[in-house]
């Protein structure tokens, strides 16, 4: 087996952009399964997708800072039966010229 130096950086870079495509697909994944049920919560998100929750946790608060996903307002979960924030897909703006 061949070796070869590699910078600590190199290393680094390579792991962190493996780590940002596997959140992009996971996040990816969360909005289509939001989009199927119209609100989830994160336990729903985690059981369905068979993900952990603080995973699930983590993607939704990026996609909420990026738009993707917005707040859905308070509802009981079907998974633990508390009553937590729900999320939802934002609504999208109509057409100015119709």
């Amino acid at each position: 087996m061949m070796r070869t130096n590699v910078a600590e950086t190199s290393i680094d870079a390579y792991h962190s952009r493996s780590r940002r495509m596997l959140g992009q697909a996971q996040c990816d994944r969360i909005v289509e399964y939001v989009e199927r049920a119209g609100t989830a919560t994160i336990a729903e998100i985690a059981k369905a997708l068979g993900m952990e929750k603080s995973s699930v946790s983590g993607r939704r608060n990026e996609l909420i800072a990026a738009g993707r996903l917005v707040l859905g307002g308070r509802r009981q979960c079907s998974v633990t039966g508390r009553s937590v924030q729900s999320v939802k897909l934002p609504q999208k703006q109509g057409s100015l010229f119709q």
